[in-house]
């Protein structure tokens, strides 16, 4: 059934995002018709098709054997498209809207260092504020169509399966996966970050000749199946991982304490775990950390593009070794404040398109209380630091969790 179908935050006059909860639960394939449901319309979903049916039979087959819960929750897509639930001309894996990627920065702080003795976790999420198909133009040197602002709609959606680990999803562009950050009932969190370095063969969304799982499609995985890092961990290695749009690495940590960055080498495709330091921050942005995991062997960047990503490193490990005492939620707030992207020239920043850019939400992650405490980007400011980039006006936070009952 589906419990919440709500607008939480709504898209002001001269604001950029709206932000809507949903909170489904019952079997698999309900959860997957549901969400189809809601997808179809509220935001005009359409599925992909494969290039050939034989792409989506061994999908299928792979999904079966290896995240069995999506590959019920694609069989309940198939009905609310009103399909064959043994037509494989369309993927019914995702439920795509307003595409595109993101640029972030995040620390993670153990229980050992953290005012509540909790293993806690702070982010920005920085995006575009265009949408995918303007900056897909841009990059070939032309004038992109208009379409939806890509990340102008997130959705907050709360998974109940009869099966499983329940959680709690923040994203946008899937419907069914949400992408970007999640916790579970166990306490296992997920966050996703742009890798620079990573696996640049980047494939649709859905459909053509896609096979294995993709990023959104992972994240799901992981707080479906798994509680800890080892077995997320585990989980990872027996999946074949597809990026859709650029590489992404992935920050999971657990109540436990224990944390790591899964990224996938750009040249190789081998896969790698950097774990965290005990009673250590463990700071991530966007290039890859089994590549360059020190300052010492950082490549040459120029220090005046202030949204670079070994820039935006320094600059959080410098506020971590000027820290004294434990850190409360204040001050993890105030150590994403600090990389922002704000800046009134994205090019000259350091950024890779020349479309205005933002900090589309900033977060703190719990792993002991299950929740992610958020605040969405509201508008621009005027600028407080002396230059001409502005402030960032954000809404109240909210909160996202599952519901103690």
């Amino acid at each position: 059934m589906i419990l919440k179908n709500e607008i939480l935050i709504p898209k002001g006059e001269n604001e950029y995002l709206e932000v809507r909860g949903i909170a489904v639960k019952g079997s698999d394939f309900e959860i997957g018709e549901n969400l189809a449901k809601i997808g179809i319309k509220t935001y005009g979903v359409q599925l992909d098709k494969y290039k050939d049916p034989i792409y989506g039979k061994a999908r299928q087959s792979y999904m079966q054997r290896n995240f069995p819960a999506l590959a019920e929750r694609s069989r309940g897509v198939a009905k609310a498209f009103k399909l064959d639930p043994q037509d494989n001309q369309y993927d019914t894996t995702v439920l795509p809207f307003d595409l595109g990627d993101m640029a972030c920065s995040a620390i993670f702080f153990p229980p050992s260092l953290t005012e509540n003795r909790h293993p806690c976790i702070c982010r920005n999420l920085d995006w575009y504020m265009t949408s995918v198909p303007q900056m897909e133009a841009a990059m070939m040197g032309k004038k992109g169509k208009n379409a939806l602002d890509s990340l102008s709609r997130v959705n907050t959606v709360q998974f109940y399966p009869d099966e499983r680990y329940s959680a709690a999803q923040l994203g946008s562009h899937d419907l069914l996966n949400p992408p970007m950050d999640g916790v579970n009932e166990k306490g296992l969190f997920v966050s996703i970050l742009t890798d620079l370095q990573g696996l640049q063969t980047p494939m649709p969304f859905g459909g053509a000749i896609d096979t294995g799982m993709s990023f959104p499609q992972l994240s799901t995985l992981i707080l479906n199946k798994c509680a800890t890092v080892e077995e997320a961990k585990i989980e990872i290695l027996q999946q074949r991982v597809y990026f859709p749009f650029r590489a992404q690495h992935f920050l999971i940590s657990d109540a436990q304490g224990n944390v790591t960055l899964f990224e996938i080498d750009g040249k190789s495709g081998l896969y790698y775990f950097v774990d965290g330091k005990p009673d250590q921050p463990f700071i991530v942005t966007n290039h890859s950390l089994h590549l360059y995991p020190e300052p010492s062997n950082f490549p040459e960047h120029d220090p005046a593009e202030d949204y670079n990503t070994f820039n935006r490193w320094k600059r959080l490990a410098n506020y971590v070794k000027n820290h004294e005492g434990l850190y409360t939620k204040e001050d993890m707030y105030h150590a994403t404040s600090l990389v922002y992207s704000h800046y009134k020239d994205p090019m000259a920043s350091g950024g890779s398109f020349p479309f205005k850019e933002r900090a589309i939400y900033t977060l703190v992650a719990d792993m002991v209380e299950k929740n992610i405490e958020v605040k969405f980007y509201r508008k621009d400011g005027p600028p407080t630091d002396g230059s001409e980039n502005p402030s960032i006006i954000f809404h109240d936070p909210i909160t996202v969790c599952l519901d103690s009952d």
